[in-house]
């Protein structure tokens, strides 16, 4: 199910070797219980919700910026057992269009990236 989605959404016929490209290689060591190389996915008619596990993550220091046609994503904390963490990834989309109306935010302790389907030029089908 989940590749179908990404074929839908990444206009491609091998969905999973573009997420793969869209997956930098520092996320491979990422803090223990952080899920940002497989988020959850949800559709609703009007967007696609990315929702992502990252313990520690202070919400104030949550900041979003678009390059091109990747989302970049930057924020620090501390987890329980006192390390620091940081996030500075960069989730790119594959025939996306104006991600400026894409919206980051912390929802139930998860990262949550939620993106217009207007946005991509092959909108995926609830």
């Amino acid at each position: 199910m989940f590749v179908g989605f990404l074929k839908k959404v990444l206009g491609t016929t091998d969905a999973m070797a573009e997420a793969r490209k869209a997956v930098p290689a520092s996320e491979s060591s990422a803090p223990h219980g952080w899920n940002l190389t497989s988020p959850d996915v949800e559709q609703t008619d009007g967007e696609v919700i990315l929702r992502m596990a990252a313990p520690g993550l202070d919400p104030s220091s949550l900041e979003s910026s678009v390059d091109g046609d990747a989302l970049v994503l930057k924020a620090h904390g501390t987890t329980d057992t006192g390390s620091r963490v940081s996030l500075n990834e960069r989730l790119k989309f594959s025939g996306a269009g104006d991600l400026s109306a894409a919206s980051v935010s912390f929802e139930d302790g998860k990262l949550v990236v939620r993106i217009p389907k207007s946005t991509f030029t092959n909108q995926p089908t609830t």
